[in-house]
């Protein structure tokens, strides 16, 4: 199946924020400047991938991806609800100066003797309910996540790092990824945790954006 460009989806949702904006191409760029966001949703049979790119001024892009559970418009409407969610508003306090503490936290951090403004989105999380599994979230996860990037080289205005775990019938996935790229330090924070093995379905995932403070 053909992708497909969601810019009627992705305007309503900046439309519903009163952030004004152009349309060029397949992006949206609000206020007519960098930087600039677009969504292409990619359908199977059965369920569906959402890509959300938004490309910065120096001309990076930051990718992030959601799995949509469902055939047809039931999966693009699942995938579109996981990047509400987990990304979204991330993005919206980031480069658009819209923050809802109640999805974001903003905070100060200091690494290397430089100061960065955290954008920090809330854990998003799945679980199978129907066979009676919660989430099981391990106590220091965050704190695990903030120590690994507290000691990671930032060189660039901007960094973002995505962390995402999966239990399915006691297998565990686990993915760090730092600026699009595999991130090995996240994975061994994520990996020193204690967590659960189930029988069904559970899932944990952060986003979060540092900002070099001028």
């Amino acid at each position: 199946m053909e992708p497909i460009s969601l810019l009627e989806e992705l305007s309503e949702l900046m439309s519903a924020h009163n952030i004004k904006f152009h349309i060029v191409g397949e992006w949206i760029t609000p206020y007519g400047k960098l930087p600039a966001i677009r969504a292409t949703w990619y359908p199977r049979e059965e369920n569906g991938r959402l890509e959300i790119d938004v490309l910065l001024e120096d001309r990076r892009i930051i990718n992030e991806c959601f799995a949509g559970i469902g055939a047809g418009r039931s999966g693009l409407n699942d995938a579109l609800q996981n990047f509400c969610v987990n990304s979204f508003h991330v993005l919206l306090a980031s480069f658009w100066e819209i923050n809802d503490p109640d999805q974001v936290m903003t905070e100060c951090w200091n690494i290397a003797g430089k100061e960065y403004t955290a954008y920090i989105g809330n854990f998003g999380t799945r679980g199978n309910a129907s066979a009676g599994v919660g989430t099981k979230i391990p106590a220091g996860l965050f704190e695990a996540i903030e120590k690994a990037i507290k000691s990671e080289p930032l060189s660039d205005q901007y960094s973002w790092f995505r962390c995402f775990f999966c239990d399915l019938s006691g297998e565990h996935t686990f993915e760090a990824l730092k600026n699009n790229e595999v991130w090995e330090s996240g994975m061994q924070a994520l990996q020193s945790l204690p967590w659960v093995k189930t029988n069904g379905y559970y899932s944990v995932r952060i986003f979060l954006l540092l900002r070099e403070n001028e």
